[in-house]
C-alpha cells in the first residue's frame, strides 16, 4: 500500500512540474520545455526572444544557457536556410577568433540544421550547439552555450531542451 501511495505522489509531482521536473514556455509561434531549476529571461535582452540560464554551481562563474533569436528573411530575396547556415559558418571561420566548425548537418526528420562550433567570444573560448529552423521566412536560431570543458556535462539536458522546441 505504501508503494502505491509513493508512486501516486511521484506521479502527481511530475504532473505539477511537467515531465521530469520541466516547465513549458509557450509563445505565439513556438513552445519549448526546460528544467524547473533553470531561469527564464524573456525580456528581449540582446535581441533574444528568450534566454534560459542554468543554475550556477559552487565556484562556477559561467551560466550555461540556451537562447533564441529570430531573423526575418522576408527582405532577403532568395535567402534559404542553406545560405543562412553557409553565411554563419563563414562568419565563424573568418570573424570569430579561434572559430572552428565541429559539425554541420541537416536533420531531415525534424527539419532543422544542427551546427556545433567553438570559438573565442568576448575573450573566452566557448562551445555552441545551434538548431536552425525556417518557417514562413522567419529563421529561428536556438543556441546552447557552454564552456568546452562543461559541454559533455550539459549536452544531454541541452539536447532535451533543444529537441522540445516546437513551431506552431
Amino acid at each position: 500500500m505504501k508503494i502505491k501511495f509513493i508512486i501516486l505522489l511521484i506521479t502527481l509531482i511530475n504532473l505539477c512540474l511537467g515531465q521530469d521536473g520541466f516547465k513549458e514556455f509557450k509563445a505565439d509561434k513556438y513552445s519549448l520545455s526546460y528544467p524547473a531549476n533553470w531561469r527564464l529571461d524573456s525580456s528581449g535582452t540582446m535581441n533574444t526572444k528568450f534566454i534560459l540560464f542554468s543554475e550556477l554551481k559552487e565556484k562556477d562563474t559561467f551560466n550555461e544557457n540556451i537562447n533564441m533569436v529570430v531573423q526575418d528573411l522576408t527582405s532577403q530575396q532568395g535567402f534559404t536556410m542553406e545560405s543562412y547556415v553557409k553565411l554563419s559558418e563563414n562568419q565563424i571561420k573568418n570573424i570569430i577568433s579561434e572559430g572552428k566548425i565541429l559539425e554541420s548537418v541537416y536533420d531531415t526528420v525534424n527539419e532543422h540544421h544542427t551546427l556545433i562550433w567553438s570559438g573565442n567570444v568576448t575573450g573566452e573560448v566557448l562551445k555552441f550547439k545551434q538548431y536552425y529552423f525556417l518557417k514562413n521566412e522567419l529563421l529561428y536560431l536556438l543556441t546552447l552555450t557552454t564552456r568546452p570543458d562543461s559541454y559533455e556535462e550539459y549536452i544531454l539536458i541541452g539536447d532535451k531542451i533543444l529537441d522540445s522546441f516546437k513551431l506552431k
